[in-house]
């Protein structure tokens, strides 16, 4: 056994990730199988919240070990799937470069996926998920970081730097080497799904043969659910902190969802608009350098998908 074959896909979180991980990671004709499940609890145990005085990479290696071999027997690639490796900027935290340590020092020969988005797109998504998650903060609180008036030592719940992806980008291919790291943008999947599907699955070096993938969406809340939820939050805790916060978070759940439904779409419409409005006045032309040099790494041209470069 050896990791030549592994497959790792770090994220990014609201980035295609239930697609991936359903659609393509779960297809043993294509010569994949994810022996862990595409669930988080099972890599975030051992790579993100391990005591970093007690991280061992070959204690670490041995847990997987069943997995591989299960892999191996098969004559399937075996793939990793977790969005949070890359950390979670959807809830403030953060630890990309010291999971990449952990990854490489586990499993040096992987080859890693990493999925990118456009990242005005992936705030406003980032942001609805973390209302969701019973969140309560505007969306201009939401990233104030990047701004002068950010008070020293509070920072940001998402980060702007977090979404610099050249930086991470970089750090992987100085890690694993550049033939063995693919970045993909989120949005080639809206012009030819089946091409992206091809690509990764020659990158992984599974069975070259088309997979029909159908394009899964974690369906975001529409503009007028942005405001409601937001101030409902008030009255609720996340879900996991209590029973009572369970209910509370339902009860608003439920709420939110009738008036989404009632409201006419013209009127989530403007309030979406003015929303996307307030995250461009924030962000301005912060990430132009970032992406011209993301785009230099990856061999891809993100100017003529949506990207500021």
């Amino acid at each position: 056994m050896s990791d030549y074959q592994l497959l790792i896909h770090v994220g990014y979180p609201k980035a295609a990730s239930t697609w991936l991980q359903y659609e393509i990671f779960s297809q043993e004709q294509a010569g994949f199988i994810s022996p862990w499940g595409p669930y988080q609890g099972f890599t975030s145990e051992q790579f993100i919240i391990k005591n970093p005085f007690r991280f061992s990479p070959e204690a670490v290696r041995q847990v997987f070990k069943p997995g591989l071999y299960e892999a191996y027997k098969r004559g399937l690639i075996p793939v990793i799937s977790d969005e949070l490796l890359m950390s979670d900027h959807v809830n403030n935290r953060y630890w990309t470069k010291e999971v990449a340590d952990r990854l490489c020092a586990v499993f040096p020969k992987a080859r890693i996926l990493i999925f990118i988005r456009e990242q005005k797109s992936m705030i406003k998504s980032s942001y609805g998920q973390y209302l969701i998650g019973a969140g309560n903060v505007t969306i201009r609180q939401y990233i104030i970081g990047s701004s002068k008036s950010r008070r020293l030592g509070l920072g940001a719940i998402c980060r702007l730097d977090h979404l610099e992806y050249d930086l991470p980008i970089k750090y992987y291919q100085n890690l694993f080497g550049i033939d063995n790291v693919l970045v993909l943008p989120m949005e080639l999947l809206k012009i030819d799904q089946q091409a992206v599907t091809q690509k990764i699955i020659n990158f992984a070096g599974a069975k070259v043969i088309p997979i029909q993938s159908h394009l899964r969406r974690n369906i975001g809340i529409k503009g007028v659910t942005f405001a409601v939820r937001r101030h409902l939050n008030i009255f609720c805790t996340h879900p996991s902190s209590s029973s009572l916060g369970r209910l509370a978070w339902n009860i608003v759940g439920k709420l939110t969802r009738i008036i989404e439904w009632v409201t006419p779409q013209f009127i989530h419409n403007k309030v979406e608009k003015r929303l996307e409005q307030t995250i461009a006045e924030q962000v301005g032309n912060y990430f132009r350098d970032s992406n011209q040099r993301t785009s230099q790494l990856i061999g891809i041209n993100l100017a003529e998908r949506g990207y500021d470069c």
